[in-house]
């Protein structure tokens, strides 16, 4: 037993004042205030992104999702036969909402928050201010995180000792002159919740990603955000690996959010890892340049 889901995203960022007014009128989340941050909410969830103040503009801490108390213990103890130390936090764990938490710092040096027993809240019924029909999450957990780390290999193989697997590679070149390889991994049917690369990056973050329950809500999604002037990173494609749908705008921290539908589930049982030479099947024409996607 180990991790099985990606459970929620805390970033930093300036301004608070349009995180709060991109996520109700583009992303279609509930946005709440909690102490001096915003709580988004996509789901059943209490939360899922947490957005804090303060000049990093960046990713802060990656919470990963176990299903147990039992499944808590065994990761804490596969942390403990890597010497690789880690800190219960009761403070953290009543604050994120959730029955137990331990934080501690991966090879790239990003925070990771594992727990369990987080806040439902079935009896309040999740409404998108934006008339999203839904978002798919449940057993998936929330969608998935790509960040850039040091050494690729290394990553992969301490995310394997707790509990992910392997999913597919991507070699392609993402911006002319720079070739990247992606790594894809996963710890439920959702084909990733966890992917990276060592790219040379200014922010640890690369892109988080929603899916949506229709199609429609991803083409209403790209009409709001022409509508409503929001950098577009990458066009409407499909991608090679996962087969989702989805194009990519700007956050208004100038780092990526992807927003898809219908991707394919991994089955463990017949699952062949692949590897790809393209990010996409069609589309995903790049719109803006590299330096406007990562700064500013």
């Amino acid at each position: 037993m180990s991790i099985s889901a990606l459970g929620y995203v805390v970033v930093e960022a300036a301004d608070l004042e349009a995180w709060a007014e991109y996520g109700r009128k583009i992303l279609g989340a509930e946005v709440n205030e909690s102490e001096g941050a915003l709580e988004m909410r996509v789901d059943e969830r209490a939360w899922r992104l947490r957005v804090e103040q303060g000049p990093l503009d960046d990713l802060k801490a990656i919470g990963f999702e176990t299903s147990t108390p039992v499944a808590f213990a065994d990761v804490l103890a596969s942390l403990d036969a890597q010497d690789v130390p880690y800190t219960k936090d009761i403070a953290l764990a009543k604050a994120r909402g959730v029955v137990e938490l331990a934080t501690f710092v991966d090879p790239a040096g990003v925070t990771i928050e594992v727990f369990y027993g987080a806040t439902q809240l079935f009896q309040k019924p999740f409404v998108s201010p934006a008339g999203v029909l839904g978002f798919v999450t449940g057993d998936q957990g929330l969608g998935h995180i790509v960040i850039a780390v040091r050494d690729d290999a290394e990553y992969q193989a301490f995310w394997a000792s707790l509990g992910f697997k392997l999913s597919d590679y991507i070699e392609f070149m993402p911006a002319p002159g720079m070739r990247a390889k992606v790594t894809f991994m996963h710890c439920n049917a959702r084909h990733h919740s966890l992917a990276f690369a060592a790219v040379p990056h200014p922010k640890r973050i690369i892109h988080l990603m929603l899916q949506t329950q229709s199609l429609d809500d991803v083409g209403l999604a790209l009409d709001r955000v022409k509508k409503n002037g929001v950098p577009l990173a990458w066009d409407l494609g499909r991608h090679t690996n996962d087969h989702m749908t989805s194009f990519y705008m700007l956050s208004p921290s100038k780092w990526e959010f992807e927003y898809g539908w219908g991707a394919r589930e991994i089955n463990d049982a017949t699952w062949t890892v692949e590897r790809h030479d393209s990010m996409s099947i069609w589309g995903h024409e790049l719109k803006i340049k590299p330096e406007d996607r990562t700064h500013g």
